[in-house]
């Protein structure tokens, strides 16, 4: 694998803020919509050293009757991170 490019600030906003993208989006695929009350994500970046790391965590709030399991939020974050591995490879590798 080729080495990650020196990011700036704005390097960073840009990549949380698509991380934030690709998470809803995996999490709204493997959930049903309609059993969400609220959806919460934090995305914690850290570049130190030429080291990007990221760490989310996801809160959610369902409706009563729902059946979502958290096998099934955990599927849908390590969809996320499979997609933004490629987006990482994609846009900011050399």
């Amino acid at each position: 694998m080729s080495k990650l490019k020196v990011l700036t600030s704005d390097d960073l906003a840009e990549i949380s803020d698509k991380f934030g993208e690709i998470l809803e989006h995996e999490v709204s695929k493997a959930l049903p919509s309609k059993e969400i009350e609220d959806l919460d994500l934090d995305i914690l970046l850290s570049y130190e050293n030429e080291q990007l790391d990221v760490d989310v965590d996801v809160g959610v709030s369902f409706d009563e009757l729902s059946e979502i399991s958290q096998d099934q939020i955990m599927q849908a974050i390590d969809e996320a991170y499979l997609g933004f591995d490629s987006y990482i490879d994609e846009n900011f590798r050399v």
